[in-house]
């Protein structure tokens, strides 16, 4: 598969000015997020990122090669912030089940607070078929979560409140149900009520617990 999005662009010898290094990146890559929200991948190029971000392209050549290696930072950066949101919500709850509810509320949560992941999903999701190294970035997203989520479900397993079985498949059933809730939301947020979603979601996996509890 082809590694490039597009085109290099032209570089100027422009230079940052000493210390100012980590800001000027992430002002170009948040410039960058802004401009694939309202541009997309395809159309966006780096004049447009210098604009946004109010530097020279010089400036964006010199801390990125290329718009293909701007384009992988912001992925980057994009599941960095949201696996950070997701520890941060579990961090402070002890029970697997607390846990499993804060994940379907982050799930529900995300679409509605900050749309822009989706939107920038739905672009990176275009370029993955043809781009392994974004391929790869999304795949290591999925499978950490998958990971992560086996891991607090398994306490449950452990203290009796949830079958073993659940530990293989409840994982990925919650990784397509936050997919496919945010990616419908996004592109049609009047179709279904989300609040209503997330507590219907919860009576679902309240009676995985209520079985097993009755099953002992």
């Amino acid at each position: 598969m082809s590694n490039r999005f597009i085109s290099q662009g032209k570089r100027k010898n422009t230079m940052p000015k000493v210390g100012m290094e980590q800001i000027r990146r992430e002002q170009v890559i948040s410039a960058t997020r802004r401009c694939i929200v309202e541009k997309g991948v395809l159309e966006l190029s780096i004049k447009d990122v210098a604009a946004e971000a109010g530097v020279s392209t010089g400036v964006i050549y010199h801390y990125f090669k290329n718009k293909q290696d701007i384009l992988l930072q912001v992925l980057k950066e994009t599941f960095r912030k949201s696996n950070d949101q997701v520890m941060q919500t579990m961090a402070p709850l002890d029970s697997s089940k607390d846990k499993l509810f804060a994940h379907l509320e982050n799930i529900t949560f995300v679409p509605v607070d900050n749309p822009d992941f989706f939107l920038l999903l739905i672009n990176y999701f275009a370029q993955a078929q043809n781009n392994q190294e974004c391929a790869d970035i999304i795949k290591k997203f999925y499978r950490n979560l998958r990971s992560f989520i086996t891991q607090y479900l398994q306490q449950g397993v452990e203290t009796h409140e949830l079958e073993p079985e659940l530990t293989e498949q409840l994982p990925v059933i919650l990784l397509a149900l936050g997919l496919g809730l945010g990616m419908m939301q996004t592109l049609d947020p009047d179709s279904f009520d989300m609040a209503k979603m997330e507590s219907a979601l919860k009576k679902i996996c309240e009676n995985a617990f209520d079985l097993t509890g009755r099953n002992k």
